[in-house]
């Protein structure tokens, strides 16, 4: 009987339990810009579920070049880069990105780029973090 609250517990947490958050760090050139990446192995396929979430990052218009998008990018450790997708921002400031990929070993970056369109990334990163799933 002691045993069910446990139980309960358990359940309630275990969902949660799996995701790892990692900060993102800015560059000197959006020096309040923040970054959030949560981190969720997707136990049906073994895939890495990311969320990339971005505050006080402004219009990329407004930067000093100015730019068009934010790419969201992953680097798998030893390999090129991939592109992801653009991160959108809104009035506020705030953007999310929802991936998934099969890395989990990885550098995740944010770039400025001219266009949506971009193959490579630029040399304007920034936020940046590394993730490691074991």
């Amino acid at each position: 009987m002691k045993s069910i609250p446990l139980i309960v517990l358990l359940l309630a947490t275990w969902p949660w339990s799996s995701v790892k958050e990692y900060h993102m760090t800015a560059s000197n050139s959006v020096p309040a810009a923040t970054g959030l990446v949560k981190v969720q192995i997707d136990k049906a396929n073994g895939n890495t579920k990311l969320e990339i979430k971005v505050f006080n990052l402004a219009d990329p218009a407004r930067l000093s070049p100015p730019a068009s998008d934010y790419i969201v990018w992953i680097r798998p450790n030893g390999g090129d880069a991939e592109k992801q997708g653009a991160i959108r921002v809104d009035k506020n400031q705030k953007g999310v990105l929802k991936v998934v990929t099969t890395s989990k070993d990885c550098d995740v970056f944010i770039t400025a780029e001219q266009s949506e369109r971009a193959s490579v990334p630029s040399d304007v990163e920034l936020l940046q973090t590394h993730i490691m799933i074991k």
